[in-house]
């Protein structure tokens, strides 16, 4: 199974090609040494952000402040929008701790059904990748993503929230091909997906950590909820 067959979109509403500068390290140049995912703030309805704090608290994620937590490199801030906002974004597993991390969100989540592996594993062959999804109390889509080869540490035993390398997908939803163009010039280049196709997926940046291009109107994997 393809990545891009079962993505159908990963959506902040809230994302800019602006908002890039906040969650991408840069060079002096101003073009990017890599993409690595630094801030993410998460809008929610406000009287919904004290169980959502709960909830990512249970989950066993660091805590920095009362409505903001470290999830690897990414600092992860729970933050009041308007109406009732919902996302989807991944979380990267080291390649080698997938069946562990997984054990470990089923302790705590119930996983949504749809997968190649046991109804609820995503195998993305053509990523060397294997995914999971839950919900949180908002509705919000959430993906355990591990990429073979990346970020392997060789530990054992049970998981920990703690092992989690940082966030792997964020999206910037609108024409894919003109934010490709506008992306281009710092450094970020479509590595999977395409901008030929129209409704199609654009994957910029680099394995593991990327921005998904998304069209409006697209479904999220596995619930084909619309933004």
């Amino acid at each position: 199974m393809s990545k891009r067959e079962h993505e159908k979109v990963s959506v902040f509403p809230g994302n800019t090609l602006k908002d890039v500068f906040d969650v991408a390290r840069q060079t002096k140049c101003g073009r990017l040494a890599s993409l690595e995912f630094l801030r993410v703030r998460l809008e929610a309805s406000p009287p919904s952000l004290p169980e959502l704090a709960d909830f990512y608290r249970g989950l066993g994620l660091e805590g920095l402040g009362e409505q903001r937590f470290a999830v690897g490199a990414t600092e992860f801030e729970l933050v009041p929008g308007d109406g009732e906002p919902f996302y989807h974004f991944a979380l990267l597993v080291p390649g080698d701790r997938f069946e562990a991390a997984r054990e470990w969100a089923e302790q705590r989540v119930q996983p949504l059904p749809g997968g190649d592996i046991d109804r609820v594993i995503f195998d993305f062959d053509h990523w060397n990748a294997l995914a999971c999804y839950f919900l949180d109390p908002a509705g919000n889509t959430v993906e355990l993503i591990a990429h073979r080869g990346v970020g392997e540490t060789g530990a054992g035993g049970p998981f920990a929230a703690r092992e989690l390398l940082g966030f792997s997908e964020l999206a910037l939803v609108g024409d894919p091909y003109s934010m490709a163009r506008e992306l281009e010039p710092l450094g970020l280049r479509l590595w999977a997906g395409t901008l030929d196709e129209p409704g199609q997926l654009a994957f910029v940046g680099e394995k593991a950590r990327t921005l998904i291009l998304a069209p409006e109107g697209r479904g999220w994997i596995p619930t084909g909820s619309l933004e």
